[in-house]
């Protein structure tokens, strides 16, 4: 019975106990979504990443969180996980002095043969006075005997000034590479639930780029039949006489078409877009493909080169569960890259038609 009576169990200060719980939910907020949406999205290829964040953000303040020192009349026992138990005889300790990090400060054990010993408690914010760690301090010291030192400063654990930080910063540059909220299953995403006629989406520009364009009525229908594919098409030919009145002389041709996706079970939407986006994509012998920026998700420029004197260019876009393809002829080679920029310029114009929320 007097041995329990001189066991003393010895914490970190209340206010780091409270600021690791904060930080342990915090990491918990950031690490959780991120590792579901990314195991999601892109399977065991973010595995590493996924258990590289959870380990930093989520790990290291679970075991600073569990750090204990125990004190008896004969040994002082500190718990610091992952590392575990380390068991000191009290007659091996030579002196106690105080290591500071970028915002803690913590006894530290130097041993007679020379190693060190840092503990897990007793712990608190270096520039704010705590009653509790003088108190449990001064346990410490009167346990192995030592005195303090009047005007001993804490030294600086230059490892503990920086590795902190950098793994905080690791496992925030993780996340933002490939955030959660971008992610296609992200379920607050903004989605679209209906497709806006197709013609009238590009009519008026249709009409000014291709004089005297007239909708083909062969090729222009909206399709909503289907509950997890709606389709909305148009397309428009403009072409003149020639002066003899014979001859029919094609300025160019647009064309629109865009599918809103519904999938079929645990895929989502825009996972569902994003493959049929990506099957759309794959290109044949003769065609060129680049990708385009700041158009949806992801788009593709498509350089056709047809037989002929023609610039043919295809511009595939998605955003959300909504894809896009813009086809653009043009009579004459020479208007390939004139034919790329409109039609990239028609693509973004085309996705703002349609309501996302």
């Amino acid at each position: 019975m007097p041995e329990a009576t001189n066991r003393v169990v010895v914490r970190p200060a209340s206010p780091v106990r409270r600021f690791i719980r904060i930080s342990l939910l915090a990491g918990a907020v950031i690490s959780g979504p991120y590792a579901a949406m990314g195991l999601m999205s892109h399977g065991g290829r973010l595995l590493v990443p996924v258990i590289v964040v959870a380990a930093i953000l989520v790990g290291r303040p679970m075991a600073a969180l569990r750090g204990r020192t125990l004190l008896t009349a004969d040994e002082i026992t500190t718990r610091r996980p992952p590392i575990g138990r380390v068991v000191v005889p009290v007659s091996h300790v030579g002196l106690v002095e105080i290591r500071r990090g970028l915002l803690m400060e913590w006894p530290v054990l130097y041993l007679r043969d020379g190693s060190l010993v840092e503990l897990a408690a007793p712990k608190r914010f270096w520039f704010r006075a705590d009653p509790a760690f003088d108190r449990d301090l001064q346990e410490l010291r009167t346990r192995v005997r030592h005195r303090a030192v009047a005007g001993t400063r804490p030294q600086w654990s230059l490892p503990r000034l920086f590795t902190g930080p950098l793994l905080t910063v690791t496992a925030i540059v993780l996340v933002l590479i490939d955030p959660p909220w971008a992610s296609d299953v992200w379920p607050l995403r903004p989605h679209a639930e209906r497709l806006p006629d197709a013609c009238r989406m590009l009519d008026a520009r249709a009409r000014r780029l291709l004089p005297g364009a007239q909708v083909d009525k062969t090729f222009s229908r909206n399709d909503d039949s289907s509950a997890y594919v709606k389709r909305h098409t148009c397309q428009w030919n403009s072409t003149h006489h020639a002066p003899n009145g014979m001859t029919l002389i094609d300025i160019g041709r647009l064309s629109i078409e865009v599918e809103l996706e519904h999938a079929i079970g645990p895929t989502s939407d825009a996972e569902e877009a994003h493959r049929e986006f990506t099957r759309e994509t794959q290109i044949t012998l003769g065609e060129s493909e680049t990708k385009v920026p700041r158009i949806g998700d992801e788009a593709e420029l498509i350089t056709e080169h047809p037989e002929g004197a023609f610039a043919w260019v295809t511009v595939a876009a998605r955003k959300a569960n909504v894809e896009e393809k813009i086809d653009l002829v043009y009579p004459g080679r020479d208007r390939e890259r004139e034919a790329a920029e409109t039609a990239e310029g028609l693509a973004r114009l085309g996705l703002s038609e349609i309501r996302f929320r």
